[in-house]
């Protein structure tokens, strides 16, 4: 009963809308209502402010904002409950910035349950209309209940749309863990007592975010990649990794006062299987950033390395500033900048990290095998009846540089290949075709014509049925003269061995 409809105004719910009355019972009585009848939209009634505790969202309903209605918080701590099952429970809200001094920006809306709140496992619910979001208003810092207006964990299939976030004390809005969102033309502005900062999609599946204005006081609008994150809260964990991937970023005009317009917080290393903290095929277009930057030191984890990212595409935006750290994240297949510059997870013991699986149309022709207790692990390609498919990496190389590709690969007998291809297309610059049946080692020399963005990988070739393998993989680089006959690797730089003397290129 989607078309189901209740105004908060009518009976039963009787809600004042004056600005003055606590209206909380009154728009939870709705939700509720619609909830049960399998969902339905709430209606917060055109030009009226309704001051509430916490609201609790549920599964099927959409909370509709009249033109200027005014969702207010209430900085009264009684006007407070948390979900316990179907029914709540009153908590009060932690005061003040942090809660413990000892984790480094141990924000208190960590803690906190949000102002609207959709529980676990919440699906098919929305929020929308020309409305307002307003925060409490107070004059003393410590005196602040900080709750993010907006924020769910392991929600799905929602829609956030037209609202107007305002006079904030923390995030605006927090998607954790959820997936197949759309959050479209939000206003997010007037942030207070620090931080402030827009949108948090951390661990986040099949979003995307579109025709949003934000003026933030801290980052705008980040992709977070998060594990074990110790600010763990309630009604929030990052322990149960996540990828963050199919994200589309398009239209948005972001602007922050402090820190970063739009950029990633890449801070899954503690996952002891960085595959799946992975950020993947995201796409970003079509936006104004006033600054464009990456964290990439994770102050959580002293385990060192490079968190994965691959298939990142910007196209059409106007970036006022691009901070270092931006350049400084290892990318592969990035479009619109340059990739990372050397071959990461070439032997597949991270599983896909770092590779691009293009499929064909069959499911499953192309994909990573992970070998256990020291088996081999692989990228392979199958099903090469039904079209091309392959497995590559994205790699910044610079003009005229002599590369040496060195791989185990094998095929099921028809000829298959490794190859080189600009990023933007067009012929491969190099190939080389194999049709062995057994693992065998592949030296693969080339050279770039032009400082570029290369795919560096398998794919079919002649082959029109089968499939192969390809494992093992270290790139080397070397910078002209190179006699390929006396190459050896290390950590995938090129050495040269020159009368029993290693050099380094």
């Amino acid at each position: 009963m989607r078309d189901y409809i209740l105004n908060v105004l009518s009976q039963p719910f009787c809600a004042a809308g004056d600005g003055v009355t606590n209206d909380r019972a009154a728009i939870q009585a709705a939700v509720d209502a619609a909830h049960a009848q399998g969902g339905g939209t709430v209606c917060l009634e055109s030009g009226r402010r309704f001051l509430s505790g916490g609201i609790v969202l549920r599964s099927g309903v959409t909370l509709l904002f009249g033109e200027g209605a005014e969702l207010y918080q209430s900085p009264d701590p009684e006007d407070y409950v948390k979900p316990v099952g179907d029914g709540y429970e009153k908590y009060v809200p932690v005061f003040g910035q942090n809660f413990d001094p000892k984790i480094k920006w141990s924000h208190n809306w960590y803690r906190n349950y949000p102002f609207v709140f959709a529980p676990e496992g919440s699906h098919d619910f929305g929020i929308a209309g020309r409305g307002v979001i307003r925060m409490m208003e107070v004059t003393d810092a410590e005196r602040v209940m900080k709750l993010c207006p907006i924020g769910f964990y392991r929600c799905s299939d929602f829609e956030i749309s037209d609202v107007h976030i305002t006079n904030y004390h923390g995030y605006a809005m927090m998607p954790f863990s959820s997936e197949r969102g759309l959050i479209k033309n939000v206003k997010i502005d007037d942030w207070s007592y620090g931080n402030g900062d827009g949108i948090c999609l951390m661990n986040c599946i099949d979003i995307r975010v579109t025709g949003c204005e934000m003026f933030t006081g801290d980052d705008s609008l980040y992709i977070f990649s998060s594990c074990a994150d110790p600010r763990k809260g309630e009604w929030w964990s990052s322990d149960e990794p996540r990828p963050s991937c199919r994200i589309e970023i398009d239209h948005n005009d972001l602007r922050s006062n402090h820190c970063k317009a739009f950029g990633m917080i890449l801070w899954g290393l503690n996952c002891d299987d960085l595959e799946k903290v992975e950020v993947r095929d995201v796409y970003v277009h079509d936006n104004h950033f006033e600054t464009l930057g990456n964290w990439n030191y994770n102050p959580y984890t002293d385990k060192a390395g490079f968190h994965p990212v691959t298939h990142v595409r910007f196209e059409n935006n106007k970036i006022d500033g691009i901070e270092l750290n931006f350049f400084e994240t290892r990318v592969s297949d990035l479009y619109g900048y340059r990739c990372m510059p050397v071959m990461e997870n070439g032997g597949f013991e991270h599983g896909r990290c770092f590779w691009v699986i293009k499929e064909n149309p069959e499911k499953g022709s192309a994909g990573v095998f992970r070998g256990a207790d020291g088996e081999r692990s692989y990228g392979y390609i199958d099903k090469l009846d039904k079209g091309d498919a392959s497995v590559y990496q994205g790699i910044f190389l610079r003009g005229g540089t002599q590369c040496l590709l060195r791989c185990e690969a094998k095929s099921t007998g028809e000829k298959t290949r490794l190859f080189v291809r600009p990023q933007e297309g067009g012929e491969n610059i190099s190939e080389l075709e194999f049709d062995n049946t057994e693992w065998e080692q592949k030296l693969f020399s080339f050279t770039v014509p032009r400082d570029g963005n290369y795919h560096i990988g398998l794919e079919n070739g002649r082959a029109t049925s089968g499939g192969a393998c390809i494992a093992s993989c270290s790139l080397g680089i070397g910078d002209g003269g190179v006699d390929f006959d006396s190459v050896i690797f290390d950590n995938g730089k090129m050495l040269l061995k020159l009368d029993d003397q290693l050099f380094r290129r």
